[in-house]
């Protein structure tokens, strides 16, 4: 399988592309600047200028594309009474943008039976930070995107869903958190725990496999009981 992964140099998006290259996929990670991933290719550039092309550069540079996975994010920080128009415009920008025009652009280059994946977040569903509402904001629109795209690419046996990771362990986490608030996430686990880049990436490998192929349209949590407790 051949599999472009956006904001691939750190967090999720490198778990994910390191499980697609150990388990023996070709793939090329999207990232603003010079990173490495042992057995990635590199596509350097912003995802929230212009996704299509990075998609399209991807594609040629692997030969094809198989699987389209955008993990790339930047959190804004804004409780929702504060929101500007510039704040709006920033977060589709950057956070749903570049998988809405990066999944119509990847589905382009995709034979029967692509994959596409999304990273959403539980916080789009249970306030957990109100600080950051922008970015609840367009992981909405990106879920909405999820069932518009599965639909229409249905026909073509190309899968789109979106995996909603819980609280987890990233440089990402770490700059959003305030004082106590892993403790409060971690009793509020029911498997008491924060998750790690690994447990959200496993998912997505599978979601990106063959196996997956019946699995479409769907949003899927991975989050230690986060989101029923």
């Amino acid at each position: 399988m051949k599999a472009f992964v956006t904001g691939g140099s750190r967090g999720i998006g490198r778990a994910v592309a390191e499980a697609l290259t150990a388990r023996g996929d070709e793939v090329a990670i999207g990232c603003r600047r010079d990173a490495r991933v042992d057995g990635a290719r590199v596509i350097r550039g912003d995802v929230g200028d212009d996704p299509a092309a990075l998609v399209d550069r991807a594609a040629t540079e692997l030969d094809g594309l198989d699987a389209f996975v955008n993990c790339a994010v930047e959190p804004i920080r804004k409780p929702i009474l504060e929101v500007e128009a510039a704040d709006f415009d920033r977060t589709m920008r950057v956070n749903a943008r570049p998988f809405v025009l990066g999944a119509i652009a990847a589905a382009r280059h995709m034979d029967e039976g692509g994959r596409i994946v999304a990273l959403s977040s539980t916080g789009t569903h249970r306030l957990r930070n109100p600080a950051y509402a922008p970015l609840a904001l367009a992981k909405g629109a990106v879920e909405a995107s999820v069932r518009f795209l599965a639909h229409d690419l249905a026909e073509r046996s190309i899968t789109v869903n979106a995996v909603a990771p819980g609280p987890t362990e990233t440089g990402a986490f770490a700059a959003m958190a305030i004082p106590g608030l892993r403790e409060r996430l971690v009793t509020a686990t029911p498997m008491g725990r924060m998750g790690t880049p690994d447990d959200a990436a496993r998912l997505i490998a599978f979601l990106c496999s063959p196996e997956a192929g019946w699995i479409t349209g769907q949003l899927i949590f991975s989050d230690g009981g986060y989101s029923v407790a």
